[in-house]
């Protein structure tokens, strides 16, 4: 247990570098992306890990529906996608410092579910981030289940509203290397599975739920 609140620690502490560094940085300059990769690398191995993506994201993809077990999903994401990318959260943990500070100078998107007109200014902040991937987790949060929670309406009306290509991405074993419910942290690797690009039909959306979780058991 001693180890992973060292690594927690180290984690939280880079964190908050990268939100003090990225506040002295004009937005999305060459000094600012600079910062934002070598902290998300930093972040990662922080806690002993490293990831692994196997499959194709393809570059025209608009979205990755992805399934969600930590906060630590986002820094490994951000590692093997890259930097354009947009996560959708919901305010708790995404509006408190020091994530709050990166989440307000990247362009990060937060969803009130509180508020009445969350859909209509969700729908508004992904359309603003054409040409960017927007990353969003359908359970609508974190599932230590071992098994991919059903999906929420979310990303369905996104996808058809807005158009969007779609892909699903599996986050296979992040829990195994770091958990903060067990609190347990091992040095490994995090497989990140990417499964090809969606087809929109009449069950496109419970049929990836299906492919996910075939995935995310193999």
């Amino acid at each position: 247990m001693f180890s992973f609140y060292l690594k927690k620690y180290s984690m939280y502490v880079f964190i908050a570098a990268e939100s003090v560094a990225l506040s002295l940085c004009k937005r999305h300059g060459a000094m600012f992306n600079r910062f934002r990769q070598f902290f998300v690398v930093r972040i990662v191995r922080s806690v002993g890990a490293r990831v692994n993506l196997t499959g194709i994201i393809d570059d025209d993809t608009d979205i990755l529906i992805v399934n969600h077990q930590s906060m630590f999903d986002i820094f490994s994401l951000e590692e093997v996608v890259g930097l354009d990318t947009r996560f959708i959260g919901r305010t708790g943990i995404m509006d408190k410092w020091p994530v709050s500070r990166i989440v307000d100078r990247v362009g990060h998107i937060t969803v009130d579910q509180k508020d009445s007109r969350a859909i209509i200014k969700l729908l508004k902040d992904v359309k603003i981030c054409k040409g960017k991937k927007v990353i969003i987790f359908p359970e609508g949060t974190r599932s230590q289940s071992g098994q991919i929670e059903p999906f929420e309406a979310g990303a369905k009306l996104l996808v058809e509203k807005l158009k969007l290509k779609a892909q699903p991405v599996v986050i296979k074993n992040i829990l195994d290397v770091y958990n903060e419910s067990d609190k347990s942290a091992t040095s490994g690797t995090i497989e990140i599975e990417a499964l090809p690009a969606v087809s929109i039909t009449d069950n496109w959306y419970e049929e990836i739920q299906q492919q996910m979780n075939k995935t995310f058991s193999r």
